[in-house]
């Protein structure tokens, strides 16, 4: 008989197939020494050692011989498997082969020593994929965490030996991801830098190669307090230059085919039955004769349980090669009342599957499935959208080309996709009895055929449907002692008393009685664990998460979740993440309810609360004088959904405070380039929260923070509406600080809708305010506006002397990199002289120090400082350089207003120095970005470069002169210390 060993993840053994029990942790954690010395005898006292380390109980030699004599009988079905005693200890009598581990270290070693890229490519990625995650997954000894980082390692020298080997076939851009989660996790590996900065050169990206560079050098030099070696700087030196050699030697696939998403679930392990429903959905395949078909529907509906998500996953992975563009998956949790999948969100999720950056995802709904649209034009891709509840939650998630085809599965029949969509609804009934005792065939084993009658029973008691079937498989599999009749009676007695409990008619009452029995046989611990899992607002949980919630060590935790996993009660992700079935998870919530009390549930999401307050604050402490540490801004990403997810649950269940604090924590990270909706979300989320305690400070800093991501997404009477509403509570507070600063974002927000006197009056507010408090800095920043405002409207001799009393103020306070800036200011006057050079220079020195802090949006305003400068003494390359590098940032961090700034800027640069063509693109797309803004100063501008006859009647109706051709208008922030004043 065939025979299968894992512990490149869980230590687990498969006779012909099927699961083997190998018992307890300990006992698990004895199979897997024998496993990695497979064909060597292994001490009894190296076993102790092992697997007890220096805790070994008295009688620790007595347990280690039961638990071979377990394994033993565990392994006996595999003809050639034994665990013998020889004379040097126990030896397990297998073939290597048969182990992941020896078959992992025999393909790297071919792979290796293979001469030719294309198959060790292959071979490479079959010694990957034997991985299913840490190895020995929940057996924690001395021994076998030493173990676990040897293998790791192997691992990730692997995994580098794969980059290098895709690098030389030019697949650089399908590696990219890849490799940022790499340097995430290793940032002071030079050899993973090195490769990113390789892979982000080819892509055509050399500034972020080279802000890859810069960052490996920081970090090195910190904490190691050395530079990079030679090969990595030499590489730094090549890109720089330019160096034609580091151009990939094959061709690279273009961007819509150089990575195409691959976002679908594992396949169903021990899938059985539906041949009807997969013929019906392969029908859907056939081609069809003349035009492009229409869109390609088909509706998967049935209960809950019924193996809907399970038969969709396992046709996908059989059509997958039909789709050669990629495959596209969300679950859209349409039956969680708590945390159904809001429309947006899944928009943005695959747009930036698509390749869409986050500051390019518009902030509607309509705009982003336009741009999903558009997307997907011309690709053949297949887009799976799971645990659907109505046709509104999925009608803009379709595509608007048939080259696509969408599959949809959901409770609800959804007429609506039927009648107006064309959808082609495949229904699932209950599975057949043969189906469902084959299913049991597959998970037990040999016990379905010697009880026959019980495997009927069990299978009617579980309703024939595949969840419950597959939970109460992996119990029967746990108690191999037990007859399948005596696990159908105690099944029985769990029912009836379900059913005396629950007579409501609850479709979900089938599978409780499944779920009972399963939930019955866990450990106390396990059990707790299961209940307070329920409660978790996510949709996934890292193993830290779930310590801070049941208030375990993460030791314990680990053993925990191995146990639930085992049980198929919650699922094993990738990177310690772990998640559950919606019907599981209402199932979990539901027994939290009933048997923990309410004092007790709150106390474990508070301290799910704090572990994601502490953990947001821990890797957002850094002084702005230091970047972001790339493990930081992991631990950010990862969690981004579920400290969105706490936000909006504290705010709805009385976290309040967690609430407030974690958005302010939160808020300069997903300001200054996180995803523009789940910005917007947590901050409203914060605003509701601080009503709702009856917090008006709060409720004010939140609605200024929600007005200034309004105002940076282009969003302006929103941003209006919001800064009126803060800076009414500001004044009815007695804060004439914060007053001051919304009545100056309020005036920049008139500015950009062409209201020009009513900036300037909310600018000589915010002075009057500023110069009540002594605030110096401040009044130079009012005046600073004012004086933008006085430019704008043609006053020029106003205007300089507003620049000018600002330097003064300025220069008292000793900032040099707002003198600079004002300076600047003054050299875009078109009759002002100015200390063009010293302006330069301070600006370059402001420049290094934004860098050093890694504000994207403070860089982008000073390189558009600079360019002003060069434009002024007719370096206009140099200038066209600048604003491009501004572009890039401002296009990362969202600045839509900024954005459409510098795109006019860049046109004249470039009509200056007489491309004509490129110009004239440059104010083609400044001006398609200033009407979805509405920033009517802009589009006049952008006309102007267009020569479309229409800038003049704009200009007028905004009372404003035409600006100069050769120069750029003032822009309208302000740089303090490196800083635009108004992030606070």
């Amino acid at each position: 008989m065939a025979a299968e060993f894992g512990v490149l993840g869980v230590v687990e053994a498969r006779i012909d197939g099927r699961p083997t029990d190998v018992g307890h942790t300990r006992q698990r954690c004895v199979l897997g020494i024998l496993l990695i010395e497979a064909g060597r005898p292994v001490s009894v006292d190296q076993l102790i050692d092992r697997v007890w380390g220096e805790h070994a109980p008295q009688r620790a030699a007595s347990a280690l011989y039961s638990y071979l004599s377990r394994l033993r009988r565990a392994v006996a079905d595999g003809s050639d498997i034994r665990i013998l005693r020889e004379p040097g200890g126990y030896l397990l009598t297998v073939d290597p082969q048969t182990v992941d581990l020896h078959r992992f270290r025999a393909l790297m070693t071919l792979a290796r020593s293979t001469e030719s890229d294309a198959p060790a490519a292959d071979l490479i990625e079959q010694a990957l994929g034997l991985w299913r995650g840490e190895p020995f997954a929940g057996v924690d000894t001395p021994w076998m965490d030493a173990t676990r980082r040897t293998l790791l390692s192997e691992k990730f020298a692997a995994e580098l030996d794969g980059n290098d080997v895709l690098l030389r076939l030019g697949r650089h851009g399908e590696l990219l991801p890849a490799l940022s989660a790499a340097v995430a996790e290793h940032p002071l590996d030079e050899r993973v830098a090195g490769q990113a900065m390789l892979a982000l050169y080819r892509c055509g990206r050399q500034a972020d190669a080279d802000e890859q560079y810069r960052r490996i050098r920081r970090s090195l030099a910190e904490e190691l307090g050395s530079d990079p070696g030679a090969p990595l700087r030499q590489l730094h030196e090549r890109i720089l230059a330019a160096d034609p050699t580091l151009v990939a030697t094959t061709p690279q696939k273009s961007t819509k085919e150089a990575n195409p998403p691959t976002q679908l679930p594992a396949d169903v392990r021990a899938f059985t039955g539906r041949t009807h429903e997969l013929a019906s959905l392969d029908r859907l395949l056939a081609p069809a004769g003349g035009d492009e078909p229409p869109l390609t529907v088909a509706l998967l509906s049935g209960t809950a349980g019924v193996g809907k998500s399970a038969l969709a996953v396992r046709w996908a992975h059989r059509v997958r090669e039909a789709f050669p563009d990629g495959q596209l998956y969300v679950n859209l949790r349409g039956y969680d009342a708590e945390q159904p999948v809001a429309v947006a969100d899944a928009l943005a999720g695959f747009l930036t599957a698509l390749g869409v950056r986050g500051p390019e995802i518009p902030p509607g709904v309509d705009e982003r499935a336009g741009r999903y649209r558009s997307e997907l034009t011309g690709r053949r891709m297949l887009v799976l959208l799971d645990n659907a509840s109505s046709v509104e939650q999925v009608r803009p998630l379709l595509p608007g080309t048939g080259s696509c085809l969408v599959l949809i599965t959901s409770r609800d029949s959804l007429p609506g996709m039927v009648a107006v969509h064309g959808a082609e609804r495949v229904n699932l009934d209950l599975l057949p009895v043969p189906d469902a005792i084959g299913l049991l065939r597959k998970l037990i084993g040999a016990r379905v055929d010697q009880e026959p009658a019980a495997a009927a029973e069990l299978a009617a008691a579980c309703a024939r449907l595949p969840l419950a079937l597959r939970i109460a498989a992996e119990l029967a599999a746990e108690r191999t002692d037990v007859p399948l009749a005596e696990l159908v009676a105690e099944l029985g007695d769990h029912q009836g008393r379900l059913d005396l409990l629950d007579a409501g008619g609850d479709p979900r009452a089938e599978v409780r009685a499944v779920f009972s029995w399963s939930y019955q046989n866990l450990p106390d611990g396990a059990a707790r664990a299961f209940r307070l899992l329920g409660l978790h607002p996510g949709e996934t949980a890292h193993v830290d998460a779930v310590a801070a919630l049941t208030g375990t060590a993460v030791g314990e935790t680990r053993r925990l979740l191995s146990v639930l996993t085992r049980a198929s009660l919650v699922q094993a992700g990738r990177g310690g993440r772990y998640g559950m079935h919606d019907l599981l998870r209402a199932y979990a919530a539901e027994l939290a309810t009933a048997h923990d009390a309410e004092p007790d549930r709150r106390a474990a999401l508070t301290r799910l609360f704090d572990h994601y307050l502490d953990g947001a604050k821990a890797a957002l402490s850094s002084p702005l004088s230091s970047p972001l540490s790339d493990n930081a801004r992991a631990w950010i990403e990862a969690e981004r959904p579920n400290l969105a997810a706490v936000c909006a649950h504290g705010a709805a269940h009385g976290w309040y405070q967690h609430t407030i604090t974690l958005a302010d924590t939160l808020f300069g990270y997903l300001d200054a380039g996180g995803p523009a909706a789940e910005a917007v979300a947590v901050t409203a989320s914060a605003v509701s929260a601080a009503r709702s305690a009856g917090d008006r400070q709060a409720q004010a800093r939140a609605l200024s923070h929600l007005g200034r991501l309004h105002r940076r997404q282009g969003r302006l009477p929103e941003a209006v509406a919001t800064y009126r509403q803060a800076l009414t509570l500001y004044a009815d507070l007695a804060d004439p600080a914060a007053e001051a600063l919304v009545l100056r974002n309020l005036g920049s927000v008139d500015w950009r809708l062409g209201d020009y006197r009513q900036a300037a009056d909310h600018y000589r507010r915010a002075w009057t305010l500023f110069e009540s408090l002594g605030d110096h800095a401040g009044q130079a920043d009012a005046l600073v506006r004012l004086g933008l405002v006085d430019a704008r409207l043609g006053e020029e001799k106003e205007a300089a002397q507003r620049f000018e009393s600002a330097l003064d103020l300025y220069a008292g306070l000793g900032d040099r990199f707002s003198e600079a800036y004002v300076l600047s200011l003054l050299a875009r006057l078109p009759h002002r002289p100015a200390s063009l050079d010293q302006a330069a220079g301070d600006l370059e020195r402001s420049l290094a120090a934004v860098r050093r802090t890694g504000d994207r949006t403070a860089e982008a305003y000073v390189l558009s400082d600079l360019a002003a400068i060069d434009a002024r003494q007719g370096r206009l390359t140099e200038a066209a350089t600048h604003l491009r590098r501004a572009l890039v940032l401002l296009r990362r961090i969202g600045d839509r207003a900024s954005e459409a700034e510098a795109l006019n800027d860049l046109g004249q640069v470039l009509r200056a120095a007489g491309d004509e063509a490129e110009a004239g693109d440059q104010h083609g797309q400044a001006l398609a970005l200033a009407e979805e803004i509405g920033d009517r100063y802009e589009q006049a501008r952008a006309h102007d470069g267009l020569d479309t006859g229409r800038a003049g009647r704009i200009f007028a109706g905004l009372r404003v002169p035409t600006p100069p051709q050769l120069l750029m208008t003032p822009s309208t922030h302000s740089t303090v210390t490196g800083r635009p004043r108004d992030r606070a």
